[in-house]
C-alpha cells in the first residue's frame, strides 16, 4: 500500500514539474543514498543553559559534527542522550538513563531505565521509530499516558474502602468501634503538631482513563533529512533530536555557528544568539531549513484535521505560496515567510511568530512584521473582542477590577490570566488578603464566602476577559467549583488519551475529600464566559458544561484546544504553536477536543451586561 502511494505520488510530481507548477525542492521530495561512507568532523562549542526563569545560567560545552564538509550540524546519539538526560534532570522530570547500543551496522537502539520505552534508528532505511512516543518523552513515574508537564503529579491516593471494610469484618471490628477509636485518635491528633502534605493537590488514579499510543514511525527520507554513521558510531542532525526529543519539555535550543543556547520557552537568554553577525544561508542548509520545519509541523501541529492539513509539503506548496520564501536563502525572507504562516495562516490563538533567526538579526523585517500585529481574521475577531470586552469594563471599573468582590447576596471571582506561582501554598508567607496568583485568590474567596454570617448565595466566576494560562490553576479552580477536578487530554500524533482525576485543599486544613474545599452543592454557582475566554479560559467552562452543575453565562467562548508546543528553526528562527496535546472533555467515553469553544446556557448580547454587576444580580436572581 505504501509503495503504490508513493508511485503515485512520483507520478503526480512527474506531472507537475513537466508543467511547470512546482520544483522538486518546493514539493520537498528526494531520493537519499544512504550507502555513501562520510567524513564526519566534530568541533566543541560553547553552551550555556538556563531551565527556569528564577535559575542562574550554567556553562558547559556541546560537541556538534559536520558531514563531508557540509554545514549542517550532527549530535552523536549516545553524547546527544546524555546531554539530553542532564537537561531533564535540570528541568525537574527526574533522573534518566539512556542505553544506546548498536546491534547490526545500520540499527541503533536507545532505551531508557526506568519505563523501557525506546527509540530506534535504523539508518539502512533512513527511518526512526518511538515504541511509545509519549512514555519516551515522560518524566520520570509519570502514570498518565499524556503528560502535561503543567498538571500536578502526586502522590495516588489509593485507598479502597470496600476491601477495608471487608478487612474490618474479618478482624471482628464494627463500625461503632471504627468511630470511637476514631474519635479517640483525633483527640490525641489535635494535641500534636499536624503534618502538612507536599501540596494541595492530590492525584485521584482510581478514576483516571489511560489508553497507550500507537507506535510512531518517522521516514526522514521524506523530508530529505540523513542519518548517517561513520566509525560504528550514529549521528543525527542536531536539531532533528531537538524537536524531536527537547520541545516536548517546552525548551528550545539554538545554535548560532558560535555556540549552544539552551533555555525554557520565552526566555531573553536567545538574545544571546544575535552575537554572531548576520549572514546568507548556503544552498544546503536553507533546504535543510525548510524541511527540517516540514517534519516538525507534520508531527506536532495538532491542528490538521481542522486546518484540512494532510502534509505540509502538499499544504505550504498549494494552499500558501509560500515555499518560495521558506526555502529562500535570505534568512529575511525565510522569517517572512514564517510570520505568516504562524501569524496568518494558522491563526489559531497559540500559533505565533516569536524571534527572528540569528541569520537575520533582531531587526528583521520579520520583527517589525510580527510587531505591526499581521494576523488572520479569527485573531482579528478576538482583538476586536478584547478591546469591546475591556472598554466595556473599564466603564464600571475605570482604575481596576478586583480579584473578589461581592454585590447582595452574589460573590464575583475575577481574573485575566490563570497563573499559578507557588510549589508551597502551606508555606508561612502565603498571604491570602493580598493573593499572589490565582490559586490564591480561590483560597482567599473560599474564606470570604464561607466566613460566618456571610451573606452569598451566589458565585460567579468572570472568564470573559481570561485568555488562559496555566494548567495547574485551572485544575483548582475547577477542583473549587467541582468538589474534584477531571482533566481529559489526547495526544494528536500518537492516539494516547488520559483522564486526571484531582482533589484540591483550598482551605489549607491538610485534609482532601473535605467539605470545606469546594462550594459544589450549597451555592448557585455560574460562570460568565466571552469570545476572549481562551485556552485554560476556555478549557475551565467546557469541565462546567460537561458536569452539568454550573450555569454559562455570556457569549460562546473562542477555544484553544492545543496546548501551546514551541519550536525553534534549524536557522534559529523562535515560534510557539498549536501542540499536539489536545484538551478535551469526555462524553459517552468519547474524546472531543474543545477549540470550538463552549456555546453558554444563557446568553448576553451587549458587552456592558457583563460589568454592570447589580444588575447582572438581578438578572441571575430572576434566572428560572
Amino acid at each position: 500500500m505504501k509503495q503504490s502511494i508513493k508511485s503515485i505520488l512520483i507520478l503526480l510530481i512527474a506531472i507537475l514539474l513537466m508543467n511547470g507548477i512546482a520544483s522538486a525542492q518546493e514539493m520537498g521530495v528526494y531520493e537519499i543514498q544512504t550507502d555513501i561512507p562520510h567524513t564526519v568532523e566534530g568541533k566543541t562549542y560553547p553552551m550555556v543553559m538556563k531551565t527556569q526563569e528564577n535559575e542562574p545560567v550554567t556553562d558547559s560545552e556541546m560537541t556538534l559534527y559536520f558531514a563531508d564538509g557540509g554545514d549542517i550540524p550532527y549530535a552523536e546519539v549516545t553524547e546527544y542522550m546524555t546531554f539530553l538526560s542532564g537537561l531533564l534532570k535540570e528541568l525537574d522530570m527526574g533522573e534518566i538513563t539512556y542505553n544506546v547500543e548498536g546491534k547490526d551496522p545500520g540499527l541503533f537502539f536507545v532505551s531508557r531505565e526506568d519505563n523501557g520505552s525506546m527509540m530506534l534508528a535504523d539508518t539502512d532505511n533512513n527511518e526512526l521509530s518511538f515504541f511509545d512516543f509519549n512514555l519516551f518523552n515522560a518524566p520520570v513515574g509519570m502514570k498518565a499516558a499524556v503528560s502535561l508537564l503543567d498538571l500536578p503529579e502526586t502522590e495516588e491516593d489509593d485507598f479502597d474502602l470496600a476491601e477495608a471494610l471487608e478487612e474490618l469484618k474479618k478482624d471482628g471490628v464494627s463500625l461503632d468501634d471504627l468511630a470511637a477509636e476514631a474519635d479517640t485518635d483525633k483527640d490525641a491528633a489535635d494535641d500534636e503538631p499536624k503534618e502538612m502534605p507536599d501540596n494541595i493537590f492530590q492525584t485521584l488514579y482510581s478514576g483516571n482513563f489511560n489508553r497507550s499510543g500507537e507506535m510512531v514511525d518517522i521516514d526522514l527520507s521524506d523530508y530529505d533529512i540523513e542519518i548517517i554513521t561513520a566509525d560504528g558510531k550514529c549521528y543525527i542532525p542536531f536539531q532533528t533530536l531537538n524537536d524531536l526529543l527537547a520541545t516536548s519539555s517546552y525548551t528550545q535550543i539554538v545554535y548560532n555557528g558560535e555556540k549552544v543556547i539552551v533555555s525554557y520557552y520565552q526566555s531573553d537568554l536567545f538574545d544571546m544568539m544575535y552575537e554572531a553577525e548576520p549572514r546568507k544561508m548556503s544552498e544546503g542548509f536553507a533546504h535543510f531549513n525548510y524541511n527540517e520545519l516540514r517534519l516538525f509541523l507534520d508531527t506536532f501541529y495538532g491542528l490538521k484535521p481542522e486546518h484540512n492539513i494532510k502534509d505540509f509539503g502538499t499544504f505550504l506548496a498549494f494552499n500558501t505560496g509560500l515555499v518560495t520564501d521558506l526555502t529562500s536563502t535570505d534568512p529575511k525572507v525565510f522569517d517572512n515567510g514564517l510570520t505568516k504562516l504562524f501569524n496568518v495562516y494558522f491563526d489559531d490563538g497559540h500559533s505565533a511568530f516569536l524571534k527572528p533567526s540569528w541569520y537575520s538579526g533582531p531587526d528583521s523585517e520579520a520583527a517589525a512584521l510580527a510587531r505591526n500585529l499581521t494576523y488572520g481574521p479569527s485573531t482579528g475577531t478576538t482583538m476586536y473582542t478584547m478591546m469591546k470586552f475591556s472598554s466595556a469594563r473599564e466603564t464600571f471599573y475605570p482604575d481596576t477590577v478586583p480579584g473578589y468582590e461581592e454585590v447582595g447576596d452574589t460573590a464575583f471571582i475575577t481574573f485575566d490570566t490563570f497563573t499559578s506561582k507557588r510549589d508551597n501554598y502551606y508555606a508561612d508567607d502565603v498571604d491570602l488578603e493580598n493573593p499572589a496568583d490565582t490559586i490564591e485568590l480561590i483560597m482567599y474567596a473560599n474564606q470570604q464566602i464561607k466566613r460566618e454570617g456571610s451573606p452569598v448565595k451566589n458565585i460567579v466566576l468572570d472568564l470573559s476577559n481570561n485568555g488562559g494560562g496555566s494548567a495547574q490553576a485551572a485544575v483548582a479552580v475547577i477542583g473549587w467549583y467541582l468538589f474534584d477536578a477531571g482533566i481529559a487530554v489526547r495526544d494528536t500524533l500518537t492516539g494516547a488519551e488520559s483522564t486526571m482525576f484531582y482533589d484540591v485543599d483550598i482551605n489549607r486544613n491538610g485534609e482532601f475529600m473535605d467539605d470545606g474545599d469546594s462550594v459544589s452543592g450549597d451555592y448557585n454557582l455560574y460562570c460568565l464566559i466571552s469570545g476572549q475566554s481562551f485556552s485554560a479560559g476556555n478549557l475551565t467552562p467546557a469541565a462546567f458544561r460537561n458536569s452539568r452543575r454550573v450555569v454559562l453565562i455570556g457569549q460562546q467562548s473562542s477555544g484553544g484546544s492545543c496546548v501551546v508546543q514551541p519550536g525553534t528553526t534549524a536557522s534559529g528562527a523562535l515560534f510557539a504553536m498549536s501542540g499536539p496535546r489536545q484538551l478535551s472533555i469526555v462524553q459517552n467515553g468519547s474524546f472531543y477536543n474543545i477549540d470550538e469553544g463552549v456555546v453558554p446556557d444563557v446568553i448576553l448580547t451587549r458587552a456592558e451586561s457583563f460589568y454592570d454587576r447589580p444588575a447582572l444580580v438581578e438578572f441571575i436572581n430572576n434566572l428560572k
